[in-house]
């Protein structure tokens, strides 16, 4: 059964710098523009030309992801892929924000992983992944049954026999002779 999700609810209303306080470093308004410039980005499916540098700084630094090399291995990490869409997603939402709205963005962490839960896009990017494996999988299944359908009997691998070394007879061992070899 498809995940219906609403990604509306991801993107609208817009957030507001009246939902978030201002830092020394960044304003509220600053705020308010990443959390919208997320949500965008995550509706639009990851879409990398809305994923700007400033994004990345900004997302490099908050919900627990790590500030990757750069830019570049952060999306290689995450946005490629299915799996590393829901690895972000899981990541996004299994965070804690923690800290001072008034020194962190942690009141813009709470607000968008609020919308993320209400527009359900992690169930429908993991039914996408599963859908996307068990294709996978099946296209596995039809290349080994063509390549396998004609044999009659199952292949047996050789048997190969070892018989064990011949051991030195200990009746006529001379020391001198062991320890002439080192």
């Amino acid at each position: 059964m498809p995940v219906i999700i609403d990604i509306g609810a991801l993107v609208r209303p817009p957030f507001t710098a009246a939902e978030f306080t201002a830092t020394k470093w960044d304003t509220n308004e600053d705020k308010a523009k990443f959390a919208n410039d997320l949500c965008r980005f995550m509706a639009a499916d990851f879409k990398l030309t809305l994923f700007t540098d400033r994004s990345y700084r900004r997302l490099a630094n908050t919900f627990g992801h790590i500030a990757h090399y750069d830019r570049h291995g952060f999306v290689a990490e995450f946005f490629n892929d299915l799996r590393g869409k829901v690895d972000f997603l899981e990541q996004t939402l299994s965070w804690q924000p923690r800290g001072d709205p008034a020194w962190t963005y942690s009141d813009v962490e709470r607000g968008v992983r609020q919308r993320l839960r209400a527009c359900g896009l992690l169930a429908a990017y993991r039914q996408r992944r599963a859908a996307e494996i068990e294709a996978a999988e099946r296209d596995l299944l039809r290349q080994l049954h063509a390549k396998y359908a004609d044999a009659r009997a199952p292949a047996t691998a050789p048997v190969l026999h070892c018989p064990p070394p011949a051991t030195p007879s200990a009746r006529g061992h001379r020391a001198e002779e062991q320890s002439s070899l080192f």
